[in-house]
């Protein structure tokens, strides 16, 4: 799956939401998007050419769902997701 096939329903349904405030699924896609291009230094063209970053982009769209305050508790990114953007990942600044 390439995550420009990635609906609202999806993204919903893999993160458990059944109701979200209009307008904030679009804040955290494109937030989630740019962290995946800033990271891999891929362009959003190129990240539907890696299936796997669709699973990133899912685990981060709803890490920033659940985890909406300014300070956290727990400080750890997803493991896989973290795995598969350095896989792709050709910006090492």
């Amino acid at each position: 799956m390439k995550i420009s096939d990635i609906t609202d329903e999806t993204i919903k349904a893999h993160c458990g939401i059944t109701e979200a405030p209009n307008g904030l699924l679009e804040v955290y896609k494109s937030a989630a998007i740019a962290e995946i291009c800033g990271f891999t230094g891929l362009t959003t063209e190129e990240l539907d050419e890696h299936g796997d970053i669709a699973y990133a982009f899912l685990a981060i769209v709803c890490e920033m769902f659940t985890t909406r305050e300014m300070t956290v508790e727990i400080d750890k990114l997803n493991p896989m997701a973290m795995q598969i953007l350095s896989a792709h990942r050709r910006n090492f600044l």
